[in-house]
Protein backbone atom coordinates (compact mmCIF):
# COMPACT_ATOMS: atom_id res chain seq x y z
CA UNK A 1 0.00 0.00 0.00
CA UNK A 2 1.36 3.40 -0.83
CA UNK A 3 2.03 5.92 1.91
CA UNK A 4 -0.64 8.41 0.84
CA UNK A 5 -3.39 5.76 0.80
CA UNK A 6 -2.27 4.46 4.21
CA UNK A 7 -2.30 7.99 5.67
CA UNK A 8 -5.78 8.61 4.24
CA UNK A 9 -7.15 5.41 5.81
CA UNK A 10 -5.46 6.07 9.16
CA UNK A 11 -7.03 9.53 9.25
CA UNK A 12 -10.46 8.15 8.34
CA UNK A 13 -10.42 5.20 10.76
CA UNK A 14 -8.21 6.40 13.63
CA UNK A 15 -11.26 6.69 15.90
CA UNK A 16 -13.62 3.77 16.44
CA UNK A 17 -16.93 4.39 14.66
CA UNK A 18 -18.86 2.80 17.57
CA UNK A 19 -17.28 4.04 20.81
CA UNK A 20 -14.85 6.74 19.64
CA UNK A 21 -11.75 5.03 21.06
CA UNK A 22 -8.57 6.31 19.39
CA UNK A 23 -6.12 3.94 21.08
CA UNK A 24 -4.35 0.90 19.63
CA UNK A 25 -2.20 -1.67 21.41
CA UNK A 26 -2.35 -2.97 25.01
CA UNK A 27 -5.75 -4.55 24.38
CA UNK A 28 -7.32 -1.31 23.17
CA UNK A 29 -7.37 -2.16 19.48
CA UNK A 30 -5.32 -3.12 16.44
CA UNK A 31 -3.97 -1.20 13.48
CA UNK A 32 -2.29 -3.40 10.87
CA UNK A 33 -1.19 -2.24 7.43
CA UNK A 34 0.21 -4.80 4.99
CA UNK A 35 1.02 -4.70 1.28
CA UNK A 36 -2.64 -4.84 0.19
CA UNK A 37 -4.75 -4.66 3.35
CA UNK A 38 -5.64 -2.16 6.02
CA UNK A 39 -7.09 -3.56 9.26
CA UNK A 40 -8.35 -1.57 12.25
CA UNK A 41 -10.22 -3.01 15.22
CA UNK A 42 -11.36 -1.81 18.63
CA UNK A 43 -11.83 -3.42 22.03
CA UNK A 44 -15.60 -2.85 21.71
CA UNK A 45 -15.75 -5.30 18.78
CA UNK A 46 -15.83 -2.86 15.87
CA UNK A 47 -13.48 -3.72 13.01
CA UNK A 48 -12.85 -2.86 9.40
CA UNK A 49 -10.66 -4.54 6.80
CA UNK A 50 -10.01 -2.92 3.44
CA UNK A 51 -8.33 -4.66 0.51
CA UNK A 52 -6.67 -1.94 -1.56
CA UNK A 53 -6.27 -4.25 -4.57
CA UNK A 54 -10.01 -4.14 -5.25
Amino acid sequence: MNLLKAAELIDKYSNCKVCGNDKVGNGEGVLNIDDNTFFRSCKCGWKIEIDTDK
